[in-house]
């Protein structure tokens, strides 16, 4: 079994060209990917999209809406997707303008190699999964979060800051022993090991 079936990495292909389509989705299945093709940009955009791994191979230049303009719908609903775009020869300026504007690469169709293609493919894909593991752990923080009393929020924000117990007890009001109890609390419910791991989550308590 291959790595992209393990982390059920999809591909998708975005080219009107029905021969492309078919040696692209060809090469992927066996390199162990999953596959879904669309004949157009407007097919890919009123799809249902992967949630998991993924990567999108999206030709420039098609019939009705082109590359450039459905890849800003792309970073639109899902700027952390990466594009991959399919090029010729002449169209080269116009994908590194692409590139400028968030595609993760593009690669020239006429004679590619499928080695460097399937390099730059897994590139990308690693990428999605280390942005999907940080979307997942945030989500989970913010779970997490919303277990903190009042008091223990009040008590984080504080200790975030680098305040010691004693400051954040007079802030408060109440003894450094109530403060110590508290943090003590919010460590434990937000699985925290350390005060630089609290000092870290200041952004997300202040929210």
């Amino acid at each position: 079994m291959t790595r992209a079936r393990e982390t059920s990495a999809t591909v998708v292909i975005v080219d009107d060209d029905d021969g492309v389509r078919l040696s692209l989705e060809s090469l992927l299945e066996v390199a162990g990917y999953t596959t879904v093709t669309h004949a157009s940009a407007e097919s890919f955009l009123d799809s249902d999209w992967p949630g998991g791994p993924a990567c999108v191979l999206l030709d420039l230049r098609m019939p009705g809406l082109g590359g450039i303009d459905a890849h800003h719908q792309i970073r639109n609903r899902d700027a952390e997707l990466p594009v991959i775009f399919l090029t010729g020869h002449a169209d080269v300026p116009a994908a590194v303008q692409a590139l400028k504007q968030g595609a993760y690469d593009f690669f020239e169709k006429t004679g590619f190699d499928h080695g460097q293609l399937l390099e730059r493919i897994e590139s990308a894909m690693a990428q999605h999964r280390q942005r999907l593991a940080h979307r997942q752990e945030e989500q989970a923080l913010q779970s997490r979060l919303l277990t903190l009393s009042e008091r223990e929020r009040q008590v984080a924000c504080l200790a975030a800051r680098g305040m010691p117990n004693k400051i954040i007890g007079q802030e408060l009001g109440i003894s450094e022993r109530t403060v110590e109890v508290h943090r003590g609390r919010v460590m434990r419910k937000l699985a925290l090991r350390s005060a630089a791991d609290l000092v870290r989550l200041e952004r997300f308590l202040d929210d």
